[in-house]
Formats: C-alpha cells, sequence, structure tokens
C-alpha cells in the first residue's frame, strides 16, 4: 500500500494530514512507525533527542544518573505498572488510573517543555514527532501512527496510535495478571501531556484495546478533552471495538 502526507501551512501553524492510505515502515526511522513520507520528519526528531541519551552517566559513588547532565531516576517497569497502580488502589480505589495518568500526563508536559527549551525547536509538527522518540528512549514503548491520525492545530486534532511494546501492559503479561480494563494509564497520560505541549492545545488520550486485556495491541485516541468522547466513538466504529 501507499501513502501520502502532506504539511500544510495555517496562520503561521502547522497541519499535518496523513493520508487514508498506510504503510508501516520500521526500518526508518529507527523508533516510530509511520507512513513512508512522515518517516523524514520522525528522523529529524531522532536526530535530534537522542544524543541527549547518548550522555548517559551511571555514578553510583554519588547516588546519580545523568542524561545530559539531566539528573535520571530508574524504575523497574513493573514497580510502576503494578506495586504502585496496587498501592495506590488501595488508598484511592478506581480514581488509582487517573492518578497514574495525570502523574504520567505532568511528566510528558515536563519532558516537552525541557526539551523544547534545549533544541529550540519551534515547529509545532516537530515538537509532535520528539514525544515518540523521547518516549521510546526513556523506555516507555514504541509508537506507530495510523492513518486516521490529522493533528491540527485546533479542535479538529486527532491522534490514533498504537504502542506495541509498552512496559504497563507487558508487566501485567509478564506478571501472569489478566485485567478487564485497560491498563497504560501512564503511557495515555505521558503522550497527551506531551502533544498538549507541542500544539498549546488541553489534548486528553485514552485507551481503547490492550495487550494486557488480550487484545491485539494497546491502541489509544487522542483529541481535545471536549471531543474525546465524539471521537472515541468514530475510532471505535471504524475499527468495530
Amino acid at each position: 500500500m501507499g501513502c501520502f502526507v502532506s504539511r500544510l501551512r495555517d496562520s503561521g501553524k502547522s497541519i499535518v494530514l496523513l493520508s487514508n492510505i498506510f504503510k508501516g515502515d520500521d526500518s526508518i526511522p529507527k523508533f516510530v512507525k509511520c507512513p513512508d513520507a512522515f518517516a523524514p520528519l520522525f528522523e529529524m526528531a531522532e536526530n535530534t533527542i537522542s544524543p541527549f541519551f547518548e550522555d548517559f552517566k551511571r555514578n553510583p559513588e554519588e547516588g546519580n544518573i545523568t542524561v545530559s547532565s539531566e539528573r535520571y531516576v530508574i524504575y523497574r517497569g513493573e514497580s510502576m505498572a503494578i506495586a504502585m497502580k496496587e498501592q495506590l488502589t488501595s488508598v484511592l480505589g478506581p480514581g488509582a488510573g487517573v492518578v497514574i495518568y495525570q502523574i504520567g500526563k505532568a511528566t510528558g508536559a515536563a519532558d516537552a517543555r525541557y526539551y523544547f527549551k534545549k533544541t529550540g525547536v519551534q515547529d509545532p509538527a516537530q515538537r509532535l514527532a520528539m514525544g515518540p522518540v523521547s518516549f521510546a528512549l526513556g523506555g516507555y514503548a514504541n509508537v506507530t501512527i495510523l492513518p486516521e491520525s490529522a493533528p491540527a492545530p485546533n479542535d479538529d486534532f486527532l491522534l490514533v496510535y498504537d504502542h506495541p511494546n509498552s512496559y504497563e501492559a507487558e508487566a501485567h503479561l509478564n506478571a501472569g495478571i489478566s485485567t478487564e480494563k485497560p491498563v497504560d494509564f501512564l503511557n495515555a497520560g505521558y503522550s497527551a501531556g506531551w502533544c498538549s505541549e507541542a500544539f498549546g492545545l488541553k489534548l486528553e488520550a485514552k485507551e481503547i484495546t490492550c495487550k494486557a486485556m488480550g487484545d491485539a495491541q494497546c491502541r489509544f485516541v487522542m483529541a481535545p478533552g471536549k471531543r474525546l468522547r465524539e471521537r472515541l466513538k468514530e475510532i471505535k466504529a471504524a475499527y468495530s471495538i
């Protein structure tokens, strides 16, 4: 199948339109699957973000880890995906997932602001493309951008995407824990936080299928909060969910 991507200018802001014909290509770029014509944007994002992570230093004598002189902390995936959720659930009940989502959203937004400032990137489309790269290098998951996506700088913003190797779903599968609801709260929150900063919009993301539930993929829909319910219905219908 072929693919087509056009980047238009509207009031000085980028609009990225993805065609209805999609072909995944995991050769270029390395970390993101996307339409072929969209690959240069993500390849550029890899070239922008990757050098930060090449400067990785572990200093156990001082009790710290740095990436380009910025302090980082390593947690086991299972501790974050399962133990934290169980502890929060014991205190907050069903609201635990919302808290984890908001932690992810705050983290994604903060990371976005940090990298935008460090790199000086201003273009919203380029900023968005940096997100999945940072996400992969941080060990959260890989990202596949799906053809329904149309990340415009207005209320029509829509992003439909998969996280093929989500640490949250993988932790549940490895632990033999089956669930009836999606578990990728931090994944969803992080991506919503990053993209909100990239486009200057109030975006929210929702997982609609999850490997921890036995689905084939962890799939997400992102849109402005006031249109998320509408977009969820639209995408679920398109994929017969």
